[in-house]
């Protein structure tokens, strides 16, 4: 074969696999992002807050908490994930939850039980030998409750 002949060839397989690489970017599935509300009023809905989905899961977060010490603690990382899903659909500031528990306490009747309920979250997710006190994390779930609550938001 000649080098003109390979080139070609060369030259074809590059494009055809650029060319299927394209079409599988172009058809992944796009993550719904959260624009923050630029009035920064919390009564307001933002577009990315679908408040189903919310009163869905805490349904499930319910649930969970009869299911023993396994369920107790998934159902309380679930209620911090879900609480951190309202505040960044309601447009609080900051990259993280304690970011946002920094810049929009203000909105929260009981700021300091939601965050001793992050940090349990945090000492359950993280440290190998918590103790896990079934009525804390009960305690922990509700102040994550009120909080989802207090951002006008029923579940």
């Amino acid at each position: 074969m000649s080098l003109s002949v390979i080139s070609f060839l060369l030259a074809l397989i590059t494009i055809t696999t650029l060319v299927v690489m394209l079409f599988k970017a172009k058809a992944r599935p796009t993550r719904k992002s959260y624009a923050p509300n630029s009035t920064k009023d919390s009564s307001s809905k933002p577009a990315g807050l679908d408040e189903s989905l919310i009163k869905s899961k805490w349904f499930e977060i319910q649930t969970m908490q009869n299911s023993g010490p396994s369920g107790l603690k998934a159902a309380l990382s679930d209620a911090d994930k879900l609480l951190d899903y309202c505040m960044i659909g309601k447009g609080f500031e900051g990259d993280t939850m304690g970011e946002r528990l920094k810049s929009g306490g203000a909105k929260f009747n009981n700021l300091d039980a939601v965050w001793s309920a992050h940090k349990l979250r945090n000492q359950l997710a993280h440290e190998v030998e918590h103790d896990l006190v079934p009525a804390e994390v009960k305690r922990s779930i509700d102040a994550f409750g009120a909080a989802i609550k207090d951002l006008g938001i029923k579940i």
